[in-house]
């Protein structure tokens, strides 16, 4: 890994112009300079795109047309960026002072590093190391994430999972590459979002076969415990 690797970091908005201004001066503000911003609209009418504008010198590459979703646009990011790890941070999302720069001092191999992130909602901190137990229960946030770009480019979010695709390619990449923790906050990440507040039944009726697939053998007996666990609040969910 070269000395000053470049970051790509991705925005993907709709209809953000309350929050998406604090977003993109979180990104660039940043101490650490060799960055590509890059900021996928989803074809916004409230004023995102006027935002997004004013920044344009400094956002390498922006588009605003419809998509099929969040990971339909985080895809078409992986496809424009060009950096050596790509980072995703939401249009309601603002990155911490200096934590690029804290981030790229730890890289020094193909592994995906992630930190800690502040839930504004719940005034929290969602920290810590993981293990194949805690990836039972619970995703490591994007926006503490940074993935390497040879890895996104060959396995971009799958489509099928419209809320927790995240979750789904962590867990694969559990198996097949390294994750290095950096104790830091990484950013601020808004908790109170659609997609922190929904139900993927896709996911949760494959969640089952897809931890059996990705994670060690021991977690079995936890996985099966949370398949019941899931089961009742798909059927729930699917009541109401």
């Amino acid at each position: 890994m070269t000395a000053q690797p470049l970051i790509s970091i991705v925005t993907v908005s709709f209809n953000a112009v309350e929050t998406i201004e604090k977003t993109i001066l979180s990104v660039v503000n940043q101490t650490y300079h060799n960055i590509e911003y890059i900021i996928i609209d989803g074809g916004s009418t409230d004023g995102t795109v006027n935002i997004i504008k004013k920044y344009s010198d400094k956002i390498a590459y922006w588009v605003s047309e419809p998509d099929r979703g969040i990971y339909d646009a985080m895809n078409k990011g992986i496809e424009k960026a060009s950096g050596d790890y790509i980072y995703f941070i939401g249009s309601d999302d603002q990155l911490l002072d200096n934590a690029i720069l804290q981030i790229v001092h730890r890289i020094d191999e193909k592994a995906i590093y992630y930190g800690n992130v502040y839930m504004v909602k719940r005034r929290k901190v969602y920290n810590g190391r993981f293990s194949s137990f805690q990836m039972v229960v619970r995703n490591i946030p994007h926006q503490a994430t940074f993935y390497p770009a040879i890895y996104l480019k060959m396995n971009n979010f799958n489509l099928r999972y419209r809320y927790l695709a995240d979750y789904f390619l962590n867990l694969k990449a559990w198996k097949e590459i390294n994750f290095e923790y950096v104790p830091i906050i990484v950013a601020k990440y808004n908790d109170d979002s659609t997609s922190s507040n929904c139900v993927d039944s896709c996911f949760e009726k494959d969640r089952f076969y897809i931890m059996r697939k990705f994670l060690p053998w021991y977690c079995y007996p936890y996985i099966i415990v949370r398949r019941i666990r899931t089961l009742i609040r798909v059927f729930l969910y699917e009541q109401l």
